[in-house]
């Protein structure tokens, strides 16, 4: 017994290691294993339905995915170039109608206000302080462009990676059975319906925290009396539930354009929008996942505060799975008592 703990601590330190530092190097194979378990329970419904074997199927789910998947990104793509072409010639009018104005009305406020800002030392101090930022801005920018062909390598990966998974995973199946006891991989199986139990809560809890996301932006939007509410609050709470992006990227560019154009009220609006969803999704989020997994709050806030310093936005995934594997396995361990 102590041999098998001390086995379970070095795979779980190991486990941490790989975690922390190696995250970015297994995450497509990993993805592609999860993505694999995901398309099974229809993958053997189809086996039942037309007795074709498993890796052809698989492999003809995945052609028909990626065609989809492909044909949606061009369609995005297509749509972004021409996005940014029109933003670019529109930048003059911007210029000209929102930021000129804005900067003059600032101007004239801060003279009859603050007039000692306008001190050359203090223009000089805000001078710099804009083109460090400036810089600032436009070295994480390179960074992010320079990491494209990064992203671009990773997904390639994660792509062959499932059509290998999926063409080998019967053969490894076999080879891992031949290895382990029954025991462990009864133990392995129950593991690995918890983790994909944990990823359909996490799922479920993003869907359930989304329709209470666009219900907010729905009632916001109609009260400021915007133009296609339902389109914008939609497409708003589907950026939401996207653990990498949020409602920010919408809601905080769309109160700086209200500030520009000198709509205070509009802009005072979207941001309490802002806050008020970022305070609902900070409650409820651990409520609506101690309710599924039957974990408590308590302990699921804590993990994701922790899951979120040590392993980034990242975390917020992997907090529920962890806390759902730990208590898996404490499961079993009072079950075999």
């Amino acid at each position: 017994m102590k041999r098998t703990k001390v086995i379970g601590l070095i795979c779980v330190v190991i486990y941490c290691f790989v975690l922390k530092y190696m995250f970015h190097v297994i995450f497509p194979f990993a993805f592609a294993v999860v993505c694999y378990f995901v398309m099974k329970p229809l993958i053997d419904r189809l086996e039942k339905c037309f007795h074709i074997q498993r890796s052809a199927i698989g492999v003809s789910l995945l052609l028909v995915i990626y065609l989809i998947l492909a044909i949606l990104l061009g369609c995005l793509f297509t749509y972004g170039v021409f996005f940014t072409i029109h933003f670019f010639e529109k930048i003059p009018m911007y210029y000209e109608d929102m930021l000129l104005p804005f900067l003059e009305q600032l101007t004239i406020w801060v003279q009859q206000h603050f007039p000692i800002l306008m001190n050359e030392d203090y223009l000089l101090a805000l001078q710099n302080f804009l083109g460090q930022s400036l810089l600032n801005v436009a070295g994480s920018f390179s960074t992010v462009i320079t990491q494209i062909p990064i992203y671009l390598f990773s997904f390639f990966l994660f792509v062959i990676s499932t059509f290998f998974f999926m063409l080998d995973y019967e053969e490894m199946k076999g080879n891992l059975l031949s290895i382990c006891s029954q025991h462990v991989m009864n133990s392995f199986v129950r593991i690995k319906n918890k983790c994909l139990k944990s990823l359909w809560v996490y799922v479920k809890c993003q869907l359930i925290l989304m329709s209470i996301c666009f219900f907010i932006l729905l009632i916001g939007f109609a009260v400021m009396r915007m133009s296609h509410p339902l389109l914008y609050a939609f497409v708003t709470a589907l950026l939401d539930s996207l653990p990498f992006i949020g409602v920010g990227i919408v809601l905080i560019p769309l109160c700086i354009v209200y500030l520009l154009q000198g709509a205070y009220l509009k802009a005072f609006y979207i941001f309490l929008i802002y806050l008020i969803i970022n305070v609902v999704r900070s409650l409820l989020e651990p409520r609506i996942m101690n309710k599924q997994m039957k974990i408590p709050s308590f302990l699921l806030l804590l993990s994701m505060m922790v899951h979120l310093y040590f392993f980034g936005m990242i975390g917020v995934i992997l907090s529920p799975i962890h806390m759902s594997l730990i208590y898996g396995f404490l499961d079993i361990q009072n079950e075999n008592k």
